[in-house]
């Protein structure tokens, strides 16, 4: 129900890709705010299909066209479900997103509810227990999102727990990338970076408290923060450049989205991940994969996946002071952050492309069991 490029519209991609022969993907979506995820649709060759489906938002005509319209999109949904006569709907998005299980269920067509998230408001707790159990199983991404829905789900649901996927091959260390013309061209000093859309939930005051605090022990490193700033987010944008001047910190990008952020992170010195609340940040794994050292706030299940000290620093959320420490000793040690790095790329083979898409296919069929004789679901 989420058009802007984001963690969740990445995996759908890279999943339907993956699956090639094996399952005919076709990825709805909203017709606003979607043009980078249609583009990026056809570069990959994955159908879809671009229909208004309104959103939910603070801002009142939003949230009032959301409340009159989801009804209708909820039986467009299912009209089109019929229509291509799909094996199974896949919700992606979260416990919010839950116009698909409810149009599958009205379509008779058996549905998976994908949950990507470990924090919601109390209502939306309350409305996915409601709705929860028009669905026929359950994707987390990750153990500690089971961790936190688990008690609104009835015992003995199908489900599975499923990272995000990053192609080890395709983020590959030893590529000679291109200079990106945003990056600091200064090669005296240090980067540290991060890739996150501008939004609270991603934790970027951290960060750059952590940055300046680094000043003060001694290191003057470039923040370079990769993401898109929505209309929405503006006001937010302005907190942080005021944050950033207050605390006198003065090298810091914020240089937009980019479609390819491999040559961004061939750069970084240390990556860092100042989330919140996350879930399986494809991100932090892709990071992984570009052998980056990393320091991460302790979210979804990256703890999992980074050995603390061994592949990679985890801090408190918040904690902006232990942070700084982690980055200061990376950056005093640069055998340090190479074998960091190289452990961190080595953890990152459990986000293969083959092996979600596999997992994904399992599943798939558990739900909707289909004769191989018959062709993909």
């Amino acid at each position: 129900e989420e058009g802007k490029l984001g963690g969740p519209q990445v995996r759908m991609l890279r999943v339907a890709k993956a699956l090639g022969d094996r399952a005919e993907t076709l990825i709805v979506m909203p017709r606003t705010n979607s043009k980078p995820f249609r583009k990026m649709c056809e570069s990959q060759g994955v159908a879809y299909r671009a229909i208004p489906l309104t959103r939910i938002t603070k801002e009142f005509p939003a949230a009032l066209a959301y409340v009159l319209f989801s009804p209708w999109e909820i039986l467009r949904l299912s009209r089109l479900f019929r229509y291509e006569q799909i094996d199974l709907v896949h919700a992606s998005g979260g416990s919010l997103q839950y116009k698909a299980v409810i149009a599958a269920r009205l379509a008779g067509i058996p549905v998976v509810w994908h949950i990507n998230d470990t924090f919601a408001p109390g209502w939306v707790r309350k409305l996915f227990g409601v709705i929860q159990p028009l669905a026929d199983g359950f994707i987390y991404a990750s153990y500690r999102s089971q961790d936190y829905y688990s008690a609104l789900i009835s015992p003995g649901r199908p489900s599975v727990v499923i990272p995000s996927v990053v192609d080890s091959d395709h983020f590959d260390p030893t590529i000679e990338f291109p200079q990106d013309a945003d990056l600091p061209s200064n090669s005296d000093w240090p980067i540290i970076g991060t890739i996150a859309n501008v939004s609270p939930i991603k934790g970027l005051e951290t960060l750059i408290r952590a940055t300046a605090h680094l000043k003060q022990m001694g290191h003057c490193p470039h923040l370079v923060i990769v993401g898109s700033i929505f209309d929405r987010q503006r006001k937010y944008h302005k907190t942080l450049s005021a944050l950033a001047k207050g605390v006198g910190l003065e090298r810091i990008h914020f240089i937009g989205s980019r479609a390819d952020v491999r040559p961004l992170l061939s750069r970084f010195d240390v990556y860092v991940c100042s989330a919140l609340a996350e879930s399986s940040p494809v991100a932090v794994c892709e990071a992984m994969a570009m052998e980056r050292p990393i320091v991460s706030t302790d979210v979804g299940d990256v703890s999992r996946h980074l050995e603390e000290g061994a592949s990679g620093f985890i801090v408190s959320v918040g904690d902006h002071r232990t942070m700084a420490a982690r980055i200061a000793q990376l950056l005093e040690a640069s055998g340090l952050r190479a074998d960091m790095g190289k452990k961190a790329r080595n953890n990152a083979r459990v986000f293969s492309h083959e092996k979600i898409a596999t997992t994904t296919l399992d599943f798939y069929r558990l739900l909707a069991p289909y004769s191989q004789a018959e062709g993909p679901v």
